[in-house]
Order: C-alpha cells, then structure tokens, then sequence
C-alpha cells in the first residue's frame, strides 16, 4: 500500500495549537492510551508537563523546534508550556492502536503534595530540566517504560504510586542516560493574540461562572473588537465564546454533583443559568443524562462519563486555559482547582 506524505514532511509543516485539558474532579493527573492518528495527537502546548511512552510505530517528534527521529520504546518528559508532538509513518488508512501512553500533570498539584510529603522536592530539580524536554535511554528508559505500560490498568492510589515511581527513575536517572532536546529551557512567545484571547476569555467566564456572561465584555478586557475576539478566541480553543460559556457552566455544574449536597436547583444558580429547566436541557444535551441521574451515577461510572464528554478524545473544550491560573498566586490558584474540575487530560488522546 502507498504510504502517506512522510512523518518528516508532516512534522515540519505543523503549526503549534494551544490546547486546554479539562480537570477531572476525581482524579489528580490525566492518564490514558491513545490511537494513532487522533485527533488531540497534534503539535500543541498546554501547561500541564507530559510523561510520554511510545509503544508502537516509529516516526518524527517534533518539540520546540527541534525534529528528531522515535521509534516504539521511547520515553520522555517534557515540561510545560513546551509544544510537542510525535508523527508516525503510516500506511494509507492505517491506524496505530494505543501507539501512546501519556501522563500529564501540573506542578501545582506536585507543590500541593509536597506540603504534606517534603520529599516530593526531590522532583524539582526534573522539571526544571523537563523544560528543555528530555529523553531517557538504557536502563532508565526501560525501568520507567516497564511502569508505563501498565499504568493505566491501576486506578486510585495504586495509579498515584506508579506515577511517583517513574518520577523517582526519572529524577535519578544518570546524565549518561538523558537526552536533552532543546539546548535552553523552552519559552513560548508564537500566538499571542491568540493566547491573549484565550487566557483573558476564560478567566473571564471563570470568574463569572454564575452571572451574565457577554462576549463584549471579555473582548474590552483583551484590547480586542468584538469580531477580532470572536475569531482569535475560536482560534485558540476551537469552540465559539458561547460553545465555551455552555460547556465550562456545565463541567462546573458535574463537580458540584458530585462533590456537594447542594439541591439541583441551587448548582443550575451557581453555573450561571437562569432557570432550572434550562440547566436540565443544557445539561442532557452536553452529558447525555439528566442532572439528577449524573449525581446517581457511582464514582468510576461519573469518571468515565467526564472522560467520554470532557476528556483527550473530545477535540472541544481543548485549547485555551493556557497561562493565567499558572501566573496567579498559590491561593488563587488553589481556589480554581478547588472550583474547576482538570484537565486528564483530557489530553486529547492529547499529547
């Protein structure tokens, strides 16, 4: 069979996409396989750091600016905000199952771990160097590919564990055995107007999850007409302000179902919506249940489902809380993640 354009050609022709990953109100970290080609597999840059094993195929990566060649056994971490992605040679139609295995976390929730387990400082120093994106070999990269293969099988504390442990081989891994890509930590400065618009859309409908929302408002606070923050903010998050609006009300309104005994009514007030049975119809139509049948859902079943709706696999609601809860201080910071469900990332299967 014919092969398609080469994984050299497509991974120079890319151009970086931003990409936001929804937070999981259940788990700590995002954890999954994807397929190859997918659609969250794609030149792209998100805050979160990122633990990458390929399993299968070989082809070009492409991270920073730098190409270079994998093929299947390859680890690595790379650090946040540095744009990544793996293209493999394929044949026409061919699709790799479960090529990847991919962690993302951020550094937050690290920071939030260590004030209670100071050892975690250990870290540090790794995602320091993640910037500059790494690739392990030998010894280290076997030892932490063994873990990845199987990790996605644990779930809970189990899952916790082996994430810490390819940490730790990581971390103590020789110098002879890393493989730094980019010669200088990575800084991000593609797309501003496109990252501006993203970052001051969102906080805006953050910060106001539960009044009037409008369009013209995030725009003035973004320096932006009306029009030119409609297109950039589509652009960057690859929703509509409204599409974004609708689905961050209702990603909010699943963690308070979840997590709180709050009547239905009460969280339909508190994700912005005007009346109950607008939340109810908004809400089956995002999730595919009533409000009232999500709360009944067990733990692993409501997991499951924020995964099919909001996880790596939905292209939607994947690009755009990019810098501004990172730039905020530790309390701000900790308040969102207390109020706003991550992203496991769901990078799409993302990378």
């Amino acid at each position: 069979m014919p092969k398609r354009s080469s994984s050299l050609e497509r991974a120079r022709s890319q151009e970086v996409k931003l990409e936001i990953l929804p937070v999981n109100a259940f788990q700590s970290f995002r954890c999954f396989m994807h397929d190859y080609p997918a659609p969250g597999a794609r030149y792209c840059v998100h805050i979160e750091y990122e633990i990458h094993l390929i399993r299968k195929g070989s082809g070009h990566y492409k991270i920073g600016d730098k190409i270079g060649k994998f093929k299947a056994g390859q680890v690595s971490i790379v650090g946040s905000r540095v744009p990544h992605d793996w293209v493999s040679d394929l044949r026409k139609n061919q699709i790799i199952r479960d090529r990847d295995v991919v962690i993302q976390f951020s550094r937050e929730w690290l920071e939030k771990v260590r004030k209670t387990i100071p050892e975690i400082t250990d870290f540090e120093q790794l995602l320091d160097q993640a910037q500059r994106a790494i690739i392990f070999h030998d010894k280290s990269s076997a030892a932490a590919g063994k873990i990845l293969e199987t990790i996605t099988r644990y779930s809970g504390i189990e899952q916790v564990m082996k994430l810490m442990e390819v940490l730790l081989i990581m971390s103590r891994a020789p110098e002879s055995e890393r493989e730094y890509i980019l010669e200088d930590p990575y800084q991000n400065d593609s797309g501003p107007m496109a990252r501006l618009a993203a970052e001051k859309g969102v906080a805006y409908i953050f910060n106001n999850i539960d009044k009037k929302i409008r369009l013209q408002d995030a725009a003035k606070i973004s320096f932006m007409s009306d029009s030119q923050f409609s297109r950039v903010f589509k652009e960057a998050s690859g929703l509509t302000f409204s599409e974004m609006i609708r689905k961050l009300r209702i990603e909010h309104g699943c963690k308070l179902l979840g997590s709180t005994d709050l009547s239905i009514a009460a969280i339909s007030k508190d994700c912005g919506f005007s009346n109950l049975s607008n939340f109810n119809r908004q809400f089956l139509r995002e999730m595919g249940i009533t409000p009232r049948a999500f709360r009944a859902l067990n733990p692993k079943l409501r997991v499951g489902l924020l995964e099919r709706v909001f996880g790596h696999k939905n292209q939607l609601l994947q690009q755009a809380k990019i810098n501004v809860y990172m730039d905020k201080n530790s309390s701000q910071v900790s308040e969102f993640m207390t109020r706003i469900p991550s992203k496991n990332r769901l990078r799409e299967g993302e990378n």
